[in-house]
Order: C-alpha cells, then sequence, then structure tokens
C-alpha cells in the first residue's frame, strides 16, 4: 500500500510541477502594445455599503491620466443603506468627468452588482469600458496602460490585483493567495487557454461586450466578470490578454475575518463551477496532490513528504516569484509554506461548506445557487 501511495503521490506533485512550469511561461508572454490615446472610455463602479471605502476610490479616479475629453467614469449607488451616496454626491460636485447613478430597477435575472454595471454601461459612451470595485485604488497611469493593448483583435484586457496588508498574517496569507491565483490566471491566458480574470481590474471593448448580449445574454451569475470572460471565449473570436505590468495594477483591500474570508471564496467558488475543464484538473490536481503529501505523513514517509512538500514549495516558488519581485513583495515568500497549509485548509473546508449549502450571500444580498 505504501509503494502505491508513493508511486502516486510522485506522479501528482510531478503534474503539479510540470503545470506550475507551463503557467510560468504563459506569464511571461509579452503582448504588442499601441501608442496613441485617442479612444473614449468609460470607467464604472458599482458601490453598495462602501462608505469606508468609496472616496479612497474616488480619489484614485479623480487622478487618472488620461484626457478629460476622452473619458467619462459612473458612480452607481447600489441600494446602499450607508453613507455611500452621500459620500459619492459630495466628492464629484464640480467634476465634469464623474456621472453618479442611482440602482433602483433590479433586473431579476441579474446580480446586483451586474444590474449595476449593467445599467451605467447602457448610459455611457466610451469604445472601451473600464470596470473596478468601490473598495479598490487604482494607479494614475492605470487607462493609458491597459489601453495600449486594445489592438484590433483585442476584446479584453485583464489587471492584477493586489491587497493591502499590515503585518497581519491572515491579510499576508491573503496577498499571497490573490497573487497566486492571478498569477495561474495570467498565465492560462499567456497559454491561450483563458480561466478567469478579477472582476475590480479590466477593460472591455463595447462592441465585444455587445456581441455577447450583455450581462442579460451571459445570464445570471454571482461571479459576473468570470462569466462574462467565458462567454467571450466561448462565443467570439475577440482575444482575451493578461499583461504582467506594474503601471495597470489595482489595490484592494483583504477581508476582516475568516468568516468573510468564506463567504467570498463560497461565492467565487459557485461562481466557477463552469470553469474550463483545464481549470477543473488543475484544482483537483493541486488538492490531490497536496492531500498524497498528507497520507505520506500520516502513514510514517515523514523524508518522502519532505522531499515532496519541497519540490511543490519551489514549483510554487518559481510561480510565484515574477510578480512578486515585480510588485515588491518579495516578504510574501517567507509565508509560502504557511500558505500551502493554508489554502489545502480552506479548500476542504469549503468543499464541505458547498455540500451543505450553495446559497450566497453578497453585501447583506442572498442569492440562490447557479
Amino acid at each position: 500500500m505504501n509503494f502505491s501511495l508513493l508511486f502516486i503521490s510522485l506522479i501528482l506533485v510531478l503534474l503539479y510541477s510540470i503545470f506550475a512550469l507551463f503557467f510560468k511561461a504563459g506569464l511571461k508572454r509579452k503582448y504588442k502594445i499601441r501608442t496613441n490615446d485617442d479612444l473614449f472610455v468609460s470607467v464604472i463602479v458599482a458601490a453598495r455599503n462602501e462608505a469606508d471605502s468609496i472616496k479612497q476610490c474616488l480619489i484614485s479616479l479623480d487622478k487618472l491620466n488620461y484626457p478629460n475629453q476622452l473619458l467619462e467614469i459612473f458612480i452607481v449607488n447600489d441600494r446602499s443603506e450607508d453613507k455611500t451616496p452621500e459620500i459619492i454626491s459630495e466628492f464629484i460636485k464640480g467634476k465634469p468627468c464623474f456621472k453618479y447613478l442611482q440602482n433602483e430597477n433590479v433586473k431579476t435575472n441579474l446580480s446586483g452588482k451586474a444590474n449595476a454595471i449593467s445599467l451605467a454601461i447602457e448610459k455611457s459612451h466610451g469604445e472601451i469600458i473600464f470596470i473596478t470595485d468601490a473598495d479598490c485604488e487604482a494607479p494614475a497611469g492605470w487607462i493609458k496602460n491597459m489601453i495600449s493593448y486594445f489592438h484590433d483583435n483585442v476584446g479584453l484586457v485583464a489587471g492584477f490585483t493586489l491587497l493591502y496588508h499590515s503585518k497581519n498574517i491572515f491579510s499576508m496569507l491573503q496577498s499571497l493567495d490573490w497573487s497566486f491565483m492571478l498569477s495561474v490566471a495570467a498565465g492560462s491566458i499567456g497559454l491561450g487557454i483563458p480561466l478567469s480574470c478579477i472582476g475590480n481590474n479590466f477593460a472591455i471593448r463595447r462592441i465585444t461586450y455587445n456581441e455577447v448580449g450583455g450581462y442579460e445574454g451571459v445570464g445570471f451569475s454571482v461571479t459576473e466578470d468570470f462569466a462574462l470572460l467565458q462567454a467571450i471565449v466561448k462565443k467570439t473570436n475577440w482575444r482575451v490578454v493578461f499583461p504582467f505590468e506594474l503601471q495597470s495594477i489595482v489595490i484592494s483591500k483583504p477581508v476582516k475575518n475568516i468568516i468573510e474570508f468564506f463567504k467570498q471564496r463560497k461565492r467565487w467558488a459557485v461562481g466557477g463551477t463552469s470553469v474550463h475543464w483545464f481549470g477543473k484538473l488543475i484544482i483537483v490536481l493541486s488538492i490531490c496532490a497536496h492531500l498524497a503529501i498528507l497520507c505520506l505523513l500520516v502513514f510514517g514517509n515523514f523524508v518522502t513528504a519532505g522531499m515532496m512538500f519541497g519540490a511543490i514549495l519551489i514549483s510554487d516558488l518559481l510561480l510565484l516569484y515574477p510578480s512578486i519581485r515585480k510588485f515588491k513583495k518579495l516578504k510574501l515568500l517567507f509565508l509560502l509554506p504557511v500558505y500551502k497549509f493554508f489554502s489545502l485548509f480552506y479548500m476542504l473546508i469549503l468543499s464541505i461548506i458547498l455540500l451543505l449549502n450553495r446559497t450566497i450571500e453578497w453585501k447583506g444580498i442572498r442569492y440562490p445557487s447557479e
């Protein structure tokens, strides 16, 4: 039995390492860029109960380095129950680029956020539509950098999002987790197999959005960004790119506690059930490889388990190092061994949660499973 377990573990860890190197190769892909700033741009932010974060988001958007005559910024209040509307209204006074919308007529076939974004897109005029979240801060060069990748055949450009983190271990683990997931996402797109992107940092061509019928054509999803990406990949010939750029990084905040963390990951897991088979294979392979190492420990194969765990750590380090170094987060790498146990723990717990209850709660609103 130990020999069979050893052989299976070896195969799983080997496959894991090979895929990590594939994603690293995809992450290094270079994309062609254009140089002129001649495209009209609409930036859209949906805000629900974001009184603690929305002002910093608005300040960052007000500093965007892009011609005012080619820019409009829509802030949509999605039925907030706090001071969010007042903060928005006060900030945008005397700022003609900003436009305020109220999301009141909720369409039942869309989630609240998708409905709010859809409303703003209907009112907007930009050839390129940028999406970010109310708890995020965009860099001044965000639009100029992202828009440079919109060659004629590119329909969507995705970007990295990093998390603020203090010396709090939980927030640092979340930051490392996001770096890992987005490195895989960017690597898969670089390989020509788009698996995912992050909904608080992407830009889409309007004709691409219309070609899939917009969010209404995509249909209900608790992860509207993922659903839109999948629709573009499956239904159109537009290219999706994920450049590895420091100038296009959006900054967001980690969740405050473990309960909110599992709510977030549950929503992502339910929304991501339609991921490409390759993505499902990667998730299953990752879980099985880590479980195999735990099994080796249970059966007393400590040296072998240590060597295989070391191989996984080296693979992850090779994948993560380019982004962590470029984004100046090298200190996070010291938490990599802890992160491996953390990620396995939450994936196993999340699997149990999903078996028991697939109802999603987001910003105080409950949604049934998809």
